[in-house]
């Protein structure tokens, strides 16, 4: 969505900082600006006229117009090329590509022959241009993934320029993501020149000192030829000869018209302007690196932010459905990778592939952002669902197959096969429905003095507590049982359920939190020492938003209306696994549930959200007021953390963001982790997040909400949200917050089941990962078929060494890791006479 083709009125500028250092938290900062003086003699520049069409694939118009505005656009292209023969045109996304190859097979082989003659440039090498702060680091991976193959397979390319014009803001991760995929060059446009100052040209750093040769566009990427002479005179970075400008129609597709070609033609004859020539982004960016002033060019660390932050919150429901395809993906390609090692398990690779591309489709900017219409929605929730459906229908033939080759003989009333898909034994919260009650049909009640299960054991005999909790049915049958168990590193642990003497009661509940007397929330919070590391209640405020969709000019949201109050608080649940209490509050026509949940062996507090929200134009937040000092906020971003100001000006993050300061002369830090919520803001040591903001689908300033009916508006009726708070003495990076996220939002997989014959062990482990700092980002099938890949990532900013084992293939890796660095291995198996081998390739698996 290009706002050239909207109103400019009433856009906020805002004063951006460029702060130095932190480079390894993707702070910004920026070293070697030019100071160049006036130019000498020199031959006529260069302005390289790019041809290019913005294609929203989805936005005011659902996708199948966006597929069929790839056809038209390309077949314009291809007309112009005809009447013009320098004349070159642009165009990036895969997807869009394979839109033309299936419905205009003889156009795509148009099309393959300009790019044979170079003058059709693909770019991006991505599925789509997706936002830049939403998705996961494996998503990236994904796309260069998915995209680059394509390209290489369909147009025998490979696309080394980076292209994301109108994303939202790029998290500091992504140099570091594209370059390990082989991209040289990015291009993008947002934030804009009024929203952050930053050089035309400049070198993009990640966090581990990846760089990209990066342009930012000038003033807009969808130009029209009257705009040539403006360019000319700003959009050279100083010292260059060499700039861009993308001349086309876009957003609903178009590219170069008649008309502009004729006018640059003609502009050609104007000896005051540079040279201007059809060209393309490669050739640009070639020719800047021919020149002398590429040695001085300054070098960028850090996020590109801020356009647009109500992106970051609107359209929940969408944002939660992109979580929960991305992560079930990757669990369910553990489990077949771990049941293909113990039997042969069939991997689905072109299952979880044709998944996958529906997942990176999804994260398309306009919808992953949340501005696209309503029935956008309804289509990419069908097709997240169905990426969700094949992660988990595989997720679940994977369990079961490795289940029922387990030897199960000696089982007596039953047995719970139970799976931790993360590599690194951790205890488990297990949960499952069970009709176990002997004696007792399920349909009725339990007979008098019939003893239901007491307890589990493993196959040593250790007794494993359980707790009865409520069904989820209104019939309150087949009820749930709950456990705590230690199952090992990316394997399984098999207990029987048993009648008898229960295990002696364990430990109390560690008295760390306090809920709010007489109010809604939770009063105390303290370390581990017993320091008090709340400042005031954690609770909820409802802040008034009436922004557009993408909150345009809006950079706090800071306007209270009030507080929810609270109408009921009681303890629905106190056992040897959990203890729960309920309080529920109401806001105007809206009721909220939260139940807080503490676990016994398990150092975190679970916030467990469902709402039925009824309000317009307003935002809920979770507030955290910390205790601490000197407060500094840290959030975890697509290929890195990120430190920023605690200015309350509202922010993108991921699966968690930290508040780190002191209380005497000791440091804490209190983190908050959640399982689809994108967006917070940190004043002073005042946490806030974002469970529900109920802004109207896709309204833009200056216009209105044009009907008043519950379409109109995102996110109502029921929520389901999910946070959990964590706390401890020391830095951030101490905590090993990736791994907390990982498990609280990763619950271990269970199969019910009974005796049967089996030439496996009741408890197995296939692959095992150190140290904490060091994270998965992915446990796959290798492309080409043979062998297994392991993705990891540095998480605390140092280097150290990590280990990578797994006795089912014989391997003991270990390795040298760089701060922040990403690291693929490529486990080779299959090859006759030989114990698996590993060698580490790049993302792209090569």
């Amino acid at each position: 969505m290009s706002d050239d083709s909207l109103n400019r009125e009433g856009f906020g500028r805002r004063r951006f900082i460029i702060a130095a250092g932190a480079a390894a938290f993707g702070g910004l900062s920026v070293s070697g600006l030019p100071a160049f003086g006036a130019r000498g003699a020199q031959k006529r520049r260069v302005l390289h006229i790019v041809g290019y069409s913005h294609i929203d694939a989805a936005w005011l118009w659902p996708w199948r117009d966006g597929s069929n505005l790839a056809l038209t656009t390309f077949r314009s292209a291809l007309d112009r090329m005809k009447e013009t023969q320098d004349f070159r045109y642009t165009h990036s996304s895969s997807h869009h590509y394979a839109w033309v190859e299936r419905a205009d097979p003889k156009m795509f082989e148009e099309v393959k022959e300009r790019i044979r003659e170079g003058r059709w440039e693909v770019v991006g090498g991505w599925p789509v241009e997706p936002d830049c702060n939403i998705p996961s680091s494996e998503s990236f991976v994904r796309h260069s993934l998915y995209g680059k193959e394509y390209f290489r397979r369909a147009l025998g390319v490979d696309v080394n320029v980076g292209f994301n014009p109108d994303a939202f803001g790029h998290a500091a991760g992504l140099p570091t993501l594209l370059a390990r995929a082989g991209f040289k060059y990015y291009v993008f446009m947002r934030p804009e020149a009024h929203e952050m100052k930053l050089p035309l040209l400049f070198w993009w750093e990640g966090p581990d000192g990846s760089r990209l040769l990066t342009l930012r566009i000038h003033r807009g990427y969808s130009r029209p030829a009257t705009g040539i002479a403006e360019a000319a005179q700003n959009s050279f970075a100083p010292g260059f000869e060499d700039a861009a400008y993308f001349l086309g129609v876009g957003d609903h597709g178009g590219g170069a018209t008649k008309e502009q070609i004729k006018k640059v033609i003609e502009l050609r004859a104007d000896a005051t302007l540079p040279e201007l020539r059809f060209s393309t982004v490669a050739d640009f960016f070639n020719a800047v690196e021919k020149s002398n002033a590429l040695a001085e060019l300054p070098v960028i660390r850090g996020e590109l932010q801020h356009h647009a932050r109500g992106c970051y919150s609107a359209h929940g429901e969408g944002k939660q459905h992109n979580r929960r395809a991305e992560r079930w993906l990757v669990e369910a390609e553990a489990l077949s990778v771990a049941a293909s090692i113990q039997h042969g398990h069939a991997y689905p690779a072109a299952e979880y592939r044709a998944a996958w591309e529906k997942v990176l489709f999804n994260q398309f900017h306009d919808l992953m952002a949340g501005t696209a219409l309503y029935t956008a929605y309804q289509e990419s929730r069908d097709q997240l669902g169905a990426a969700c459906d094949t992660a988990h229908s595989n997720r679940v033939e994977a369990l079961e197959s490795m289940a029922r080759r387990v030897d199960l003989r000696a089982v007596k009333e039953g047995a719970v096969f139970v799976f931790n898909p993360l590599p690194w034994p951790r205890k488990c919260l297990v949960e499952y429905h069970t009709e176990k009650i002997p004696g007792g049909n399920p349909w009725r009640a339990v007979p008098e003095g019939v003893v239901p299960i007491t307890h589990m054991e493993t196959a040593e005999g250790q007794k494993v507590a359980i707790q009865w909790r409520p069904s989820d049915s209104m019939t309150q049958v087949y009820p749930r049982v709950s456990a705590l168990v230690d199952v090992p590193a990316c394997g399984y642990k098999v207990l029987e359920l048993v009648h008898g003497t229960p295990p002696d009661s364990p430990e109390p509940y560690a008295e760390t939190v306090t809920l709010n007397e007489g109010g809604f929330g939770i009063s105390s919070l303290k370390a581990q020492d017993g320091r008090e590391l709340l400042a005031a209640p954690v609770g909820l405020v409802v802040i008034s938003d009436p922004s557009d969709t993408w909150a345009h000019g809006v950079a706090k949201f800071r306007q209270e209306m009030g507080r929810p109050q609270l109408s009921s608080a009681q303890r629905i649940e106190d056992g040897p696994v959990t203890r729960v209490t309920r309080h529920r509050a109401r806001w105007h026509d809206s009721e909220i549930i939260m139940d807080v949940a503490q676990f016994k062996g398990i150092d975190l507090i679970e916030l467990r959200f469902v709402i039925d929200w009824r309000e317009r134009e307003q935002m809920l937040k979770l507030e955290v007021p910390t205790a601490l000092a000197s407060p500094r906020v840290f959030a975890k971003v697509a290929g890195a953390v990120s430190e920023r100001q605690t200015n309350g000006e509202e922010e993108p993050y991921q699966d968690w963001v930290a508040v780190q300061g002191r209380i005497g002369n000791e440091e804490y830090t209190v983190g908050l982790l959640n399982n689809q919520t994108y967006s917070y803001d940190c004043l002073a040591g005042l946490l806030r997040t974002v469970l529900i903001r109920s802004a109207p689908f896709a309204r833009h300033d200056p216009f209105q909400v044009p009907h008043n009916d519950a379409g109109a508006w995102q996110d109502q009726g029921r929520q389901e949200r999910r946070f959990w708070l964590v706390r401890g003495r020391g830095p951030f990076n101490a905590l090993e917050l990736d791994r907390l996220a990982e498990e609280a939002q990763t619950p271990a997989e269970y199969v019910m089941d009974s005796a049967h014959e089996g030439a496996e062990p009741r408890e197995r482990s296939f692959f095992r990962l150190a140290p904490g700092t060091v994270t998965l980002l992915a446990l796959k099938r290798a492309e080409g078929g043979q062998g297994f890949v392991v993705r990891v990532q540095e998480r605390a900013g140092k280097s150290s060494e990590f280990t990578l084992e797994s006795a089912a293939l014989g391997v003991s890796h270990r390795a040298q890791i760089k701060p922040w660095e990403i690291k693929t291995l490529l486990i080779e198996t299959g090859v006759s006479g030989r114990r698996a081998q590993v060698r580490e390739v790049s993302l792209l698996e090569v």
